[in-house]
Formats: C-alpha cells, sequence, structure tokens
C-alpha cells in the first residue's frame, strides 16, 4: 500500500491470518535447526511437568519459525530505509480487516496498492477431506479477496491489485483439490475484477510454482523435487515479482494470469505414479452439445460413430500422460454401440477411463468407454512414445474404375447418415482393391469447435468409403466395429479439402477389412488406419453387387 511516498521510501503493511511475531519461548533463543528447536520445546514441556504432544509441538515450532520470519522481513525492509507495519487479522473478518485499513489510511493516507497473498493448505485426499478443512483453505483465498475488495473505499487510487494464486490451480497437485479449486476461482475473480476495473487498476492473478520456504516444508521440498518440480529461490521470487509488476502493461491491459517458475514436467503434478492411477472423465451427450448426432441415426435413434469414440480416447490418453505424444491408437474394438436413447431428453452419460498397462519403451495406456450400469461399450490402447508422428509411408494405389453413379445417390441406401455427415465430395472410382475420393474435414464441413485432436468428419467419411466399397464389391450393407491401429500427427485438423485412398479386401462370408490412409492435396499423409473391421448388418440383407 503506497499512500505519500517521500523520495527514497517505501511504505508497506502486512496483514497475516491469526499468527502475531511475538517473542520466541527462552528455551529456542540461538537454536536454528528444526530438529534442535523441537527437542528444546519438549524439555520445555517436561520441565513444566506436561507430557509434550506431538502435534503441540509441531505447532509451536511453525510458530517460532513464522515470528523469526516476521521479524526479518520487517528488519530487511526497515534497513532498507523504508516503513512497515505487521498488523495480525483474519483476512477473512471483514470488520476486523477494515479497522486495521482505516488505521493505514489515518497514518499513511489512501490505499494505492493490495497484495494478497494469503493461503494455507489442508492437503488431503477429496474423500478424506472434511467440510471445515475445505472450508479454511478456501476461504483464505476467496473470502479473504471479497473481504479486501469490500473494505475499500471511493477515496482509495487502487492502482494495482496483485493476488498470489498457485501452479496447481493450472495443474492440479496430488491431494490438493482444495487448494487448486481456491486458487483457479481466485484467478477467475482476478479476471472479473480486471474487467471492472479496467483502465483504473492493473490486476494479476500469479500462479507461483511452489518456493523454498514459506509453505514448503523440507518434506513436501523432498517430494517435489523427486517429482521434479522445479522450486523458485527466494531473491529469485521476490525479482520475478517485482519485474512482473513494473514491466507489466498499464492498467487494464495485458495477460490477467502468469504462471511464474520454471515449468514442471505435465504429470508430475497430476499423481504420486500412474502404475496404479486410473483418470476416469465424464461424457454427456445430448442434443443441446451434439446436434450433429441427429444426422448420425439408425433407425430414428442417434448413434455415436465409432470416430467419436476415436476422438474421446486420444483426449483422455493425452490427458493422462500430458508429458508424452499419443503415437497410435490400437485394438479399437466395439463392444456394444452406443445408441443416444435419451438424445432429446437431457442427453446420456457415460465414462471413459484410462489407466496404465505397460511401461518400457514408451507407454501403453488401456482405455475404454462405459455406460449406464458399467456396460462396457469400447476397448482400446493407446501407445505412448517421447516423440510421434505419421510415419512418411506413400498411400497405395489401388486398381480402379469410374463411379458411375452421381453423388447425390451416395447416401440413402447402405449410408444412412444426414446432412452433416454427408461429407464425401467426389469420388475417383472403385474396384476390387479399394476405393478413393475427396472429403470434407470437420472445418470444410462447419463441425464448429476448437479443440478437435482428430478429424472426427473425415474419418468417417472414410469409414463411409469402405461401407461403399463393401455394397458395390460384396453386396452388403456393413458397419465399422473395429480397428487395429490408427497413426495421425500432432498437426491440427486439416483446413483444406482431404483426400482418402481405401485399401480393401474381404477376410470371410460376413468380414472385411480396409486399410484407410487420409492425405492432404499435396499428398502427404495425415492420418492412417491399418485394418479397419467391417460386419455385415444383420438388420439389412444382402444387396446385389454394383
Amino acid at each position: 500500500m503506497r499512500p505519500r511516498v517521500g523520495r527514497g521510501q517505501r511504505r508497506a503493511l502486512r496483514a497475516a491470518g491469526a499468527h502475531r511475531a511475538r517473542a520466541e519461548p527462552a528455551c529456542c533463543r540461538g537454536l536454528e535447526d528444526d530438529a534442535a528447536l523441537k527437542r528444546a520445546l519438549i524439555e520445555e514441556r517436561r520441565a513444566a511437568g506436561e507430557t509434550p504432544r506431538p502435534a503441540e509441538i509441531a505447532a509451536r515450532l511453525r510458530s517460532v519459525r513464522a515470528s523469526r520470519e516476521i521479524r526479518a522481513t520487517l528488519s530487511a525492509i526497515t534497513g532498507a530505509g523504508a516503513e512497515a507495519r505487521y498488523v495480525a487479522v483474519d483476512v477473512t473478518d471483514g470488520p476486523s480487516l477494515t479497522r486495521a485499513l482505516d488505521q493505514v489510511r489515518a497514518e499513511w493516507g489512501p490505499i494505492a496498492a493490495l497484495v494478497h497473498g494469503a493461503g494455507v493448505i489442508a492437503d488431503k485426499p477429496i474423500a478424506a477431506l472434511d467440510d471445515a478443512a475445505f472450508d479454511r483453505v478456501f476461504d483464505t483465498k476467496i473470502t479473504g479477496l471479497r473481504a479486501l475488495l469490500a473494505a475499500l473505499t471511493p477515496e482509495d487510487p487502487l492502482r494495482v491489485l496483485c493476488l498470489f494464486s498457485s501452479v496447481s490451480a493450472r495443474c492440479g497437485n496430488n491431494g490438493q483439490s482444495a487448494y487448486a479449486m481456491a486458487n483457479e476461482v481466485l484467478n477467475k475473480l482476478a479476471q472479473c475484477v480486471a474487467r471492472t476495473r479496467a483502465g483504473r487498476t492493473l490486476v494479476k492473478a500469479l500462479d507461483w510454482g511452489p518456493w523454498e520456504g514459506g509453505m514448503v516444508s523440507p518434506e513436501l521440498r523432498a517430494h517435489f523435487e523427486r517429482l521434479g518440480v522445479p522450486m523458485i529461490p527466494l531473491p529469485v521470487g521476490a525479482r520475478m515479482f517485482v519485474d512482473e509488476l513494473r514491466d507489466s502493461c498499464t492498467p487494464g491491459q495485458g495477460r490477467v494470469e502468469l504462471v511464474l517458475g520454471g515449468e514442471p514436467r505435465p504429470e508430475a503434478l497430476l499423481s504420486k505414479g500412474t502404475a496404479d492411477r486410473i483418470l476416469e472423465l465424464e461424457v454427456h451427450i445430448g442434443r443441446s452439445s451434439h446436434g450433429y448426432l441427429a444426422d448420425h441415426a439408425i433407425a430414428g435413434t442417434a448413434v455415436v460413430p465409432v470416430v467419436l469414440v476415436i476422438e474421446w480416447f486420444s483426449r483422455i490418453a493425452r490427458a493422462f500422460r500430458p508429458d508424452l505424444r499419443l503415437r497410435a491408437l490400437e485394438r479399437v474394438q466395439v463392444l456394444s454401440g452406443v445408441k443416444l436413447n435419451n438424445f432429446d431428453a437431457g442427453g446420456d452419460r457415460f465414462t471413459l477411463r484410462a489407466r496404465q498397462l505397460r511401461n518400457g519403451d514408451g507407454l501403453t495406456v488401456g482405455l475404454e468407454l462405459v455406460g449406464e450400469g458399467g456396460k462396457l461399450h469400447y476397448r482400446a490402447q493407446a501407445a505412448m512414445a517421447e516423440a510421434a508422428d505419421v510415419a512418411s509411408r506413400e498411400a497405395p494405389q489401388p486398381r480402379l474404375r469410374a463411379w458411375d453413379k452421381p453423388r447425390a445417390e451416395l447416401y440413402g441406401d447402405v449410408l444412412f447418415h444426414g446432412d452433416d455427415f454427408q461429407v464425401i465430395e467426389a469420388l475417383e472410382g472403385v474396384g476390387e482393391e479399394g476405393i478413393a475420393g475427396w472429403l470434407r474435414g470437420v472445418h470444410q464441413a462447419g463441425w464448429a469447435w476448437d479443440r478437435w485432436q482428430t478429424d472426427v468428419a473425415a474419418h468417417d467419411g472414410g469409414l463411409q468409403l469402405a461401407v461403399l466399397w463393401a455394397r458395390a464389391q460384396l453386396g452388403r450393407a456393413t458397419l465399422p466395429m473395429g480397428v487395429d491401429a490408427l497413426t495421425f500427427s500432432d498437426r491440427p485438423p486439416h483446413d483444406g479439402p482431404i483426400r482418402c485412398v481405401a485399401r480393401c479386401r474381404e477376410t470371410s462370408a460376413s468380414r472385411a477389412l480396409a486399410d484407410l490412409y487420409f492425405l492432404d492435396e499435396s499428398g502427404a499423409c495425415l492420418s492412417e488406419w491399418r485394418g479397419a473391421e467391417l460386419v455385415s448388418r444383420p438388420d439389412m440383407p444382402t444387396i446385389r453387387p454394383g
């Protein structure tokens, strides 16, 4: 807070939770390491005829350490020629906080800057975290900020509001659900304040990595080191803080939320390890969120296409190990088709599940799509590696004859797809060895969403070509029921038209296989499907080839 500042001077006030910088017990004087301090506190209790309790000794040790830090900080500020006050007040107590700030105004003048750095932790798995512990963690951040803002007056020329958040808000951290949630809400409140005070106040939410001090105990520091999470030295963090506020854009401009400190391995904060971890994500599907699926219906019931499940599998595999690249999806199996019986009545819910299967030369992740009552609909495996991309394999050139039917006649027979799924633009030809044509991808098809990881529209179009080949060559109506392996690049879905070449072969009276190659205009491979399985539809009779 910076009212009426004289030349070469800076004034500051620190408001704490419930701790006062009081004198430490006489038995602790001259002792520095935690082991010696703990022994002294235990002996003091015993000398007084009391039985020392571990929790009490730990609390007193923290109090001694905190008091020393406060006194050292105040001394350093004074030694630098500035003025400082340390006021012990609960930051969530609005009236007490208001009285403290009134005292500041009386001594130093209106308030020009606020730095909200209060925080407490209660690290436990969410199932073991009681409401009181959650409220203590959450309220210190959120109720504390609201109390600070409410204690301001129209006369306070607030030019800077800086909130200390945590990288856990961005990455998560095992056992810190409450702390991560509190800091993420703090970040969003910062965004809100930045909008309402645009042009008047510079607002920053700093998502700090762990510091070499503060709430990071020696045990926690060792834990971070094992995970490869870099620590921020105190002088470095202080300089980062000063530089960020000094070099930031003018109030109301620039980025509000920033992650500061070395970048941790993405998986380090997610779990103690992946060997025994299961990641589950819920998918809700209804007309309001997936309206295009109305054009993928059989007998009037919307059905989830294989390609959409492949998109979901690619997402959860990357979320399970964001430090690795998705090299391929393998052994994709349709165990039971997904009918959306509640598509127009609130939607249907499904669970995506990922768990580690093997870890050696790369990582294999088991994937499942589970429906109501635990019914298993799909299964696959994801091959993860340090780097991955589509192999520069040339697409085959099957011998084709011209397709003698107009495009308008492609749909309505074995292809049941409505307008949004009618992505075949042109057919080059069909023959015993396969089929080829040009497709619209998600961008050209108008499937407006900016987070597609695979080209769902083009991939469905490739399967449609394979179904047309089975219709023309085998006289059967088929459905895709699995894929041996899919590889695709890390690039986002292609903006332009996509060519698909399918090499097809019959393997039995009711089953056929196809290898699909998806290419851009230059012939570069975008994705590749090996062993896409087509199975005869029991609801449709055999059709005369042609």
